[in-house]
């Protein structure tokens, strides 16, 4: 029996797959004083707070699954469950059988499908990149999702369902892959998922969960591929020079598309950056 009291339904094996978050990104400091005045810095310092809060608090949900073992659902249960996220500010939703290859390394996983839920980060905001302003939007959203996913998985727990939440922060498994095994976006060429309606600007997360889940819906991409293979702009232009010109194969289906530490080290250089929400520009 696991630490949770149950069996996890999957344990990560992937050898290229490793779970860490730099220590780097928990000493940041708030941005320029200039930038920020008294009451926006303490916004900015309520979203990191609740970002790393909701992020240990994610990985609780395991518990309290011990006599959850409804499987069976319905389309109205899915339709009521939607129009619940949709009144939380979710914006995509989508479903897609958990896949073993992208779980990390050594993670316990608790939960044969995933609900795989985004959450819009505003233009306004993330065309002021790099800065404090496009990054408190970031937190924002990281917290607000966060909390939403929180919320959905308990309630799936309440209603029978082993479900455990995947903070958009860090969650045991790569959303790239499920959210367009989903149907929800494309790989963009910057290793950000890309859709149609907001370009590179959402956050992801996960429920895994025992649920059934409904079909994935079909949706055209080819447009959008296309575009992003011809555009490149997040290769040219990224101010950290981190984006890989040619993605690294690793196997089992993992591909790096980004210079790690370059990246973070742009993220400590250039005020949190973000540079590649805001120059992405498919069109819709």
């Amino acid at each position: 029996m696991s630490d949770a009291g149950i069996e996890p339904t999957y344990i990560g094996k992937n050898e290229n797959l490793v779970f860490i978050i730099p220590n780097e990104l928990f000493n940041m400091s708030l941005g320029p004083a200039e930038v920020l005045d008294r009451e926006t810095a303490k916004l900015f310092s309520k979203y990191l707070r609740g970002t790393f809060k909701g992020f240990q608090q994610s990985r609780k949900t395991k518990y309290g699954n011990e006599n959850n073992t409804k499987t069976e659902t319905t389309s109205d249960f899915w339709e009521q469950f939607e129009k619940k996220a949709s009144g939380l500010d979710v914006n995509f939703i989508g479903y897609t059988p958990v896949n073993e290859n992208y779980i990390f390394k050594g993670l316990k996983v608790y939960g044969k499908n995933a609900i795989v839920l985004a959450m819009e980060m505003k233009w306004d905001q993330i065309k002021t990149a790099p800065g404090a302003i496009c990054e408190i939007e970031v937190f924002r959203v990281y917290k607000v999702l966060g909390d939403v996913t929180i919320e959905l998985a308990e309630f799936l727990k309440e209603q029978g369902y082993k479900s455990e939440a995947h903070h958009p922060f860090g969650g045991k498994l790569l959303y790239g892959p499920h959210a367009i095994a989903a149907n929800l976006g494309i790989m963009g060429r910057n290793g950000l998922i890309i859709t149609p309606e907001f370009g590179p600007r959402q956050r992801w997360s996960i429920i895994t969960t025992d649920a059934e889940i409904p079909k994935a819906k079909e949706r055209d991409f080819s447009e959008l591929k296309e575009f992003c293979e011809r555009c490149g702009i997040c290769v040219k232009e990224c101010i950290g020079g981190a984006v890989l010109e040619t993605p690294i194969k690793k196997g089992n289906g993992v591909v790096t598309h980004i210079d790690r530490s370059k990246c973070i080290q742009s993220i400590l250089d250039n005020n949190y950056c973000s540079y590649c929400l805001r120059i992405c520009m498919p069109s819709s």
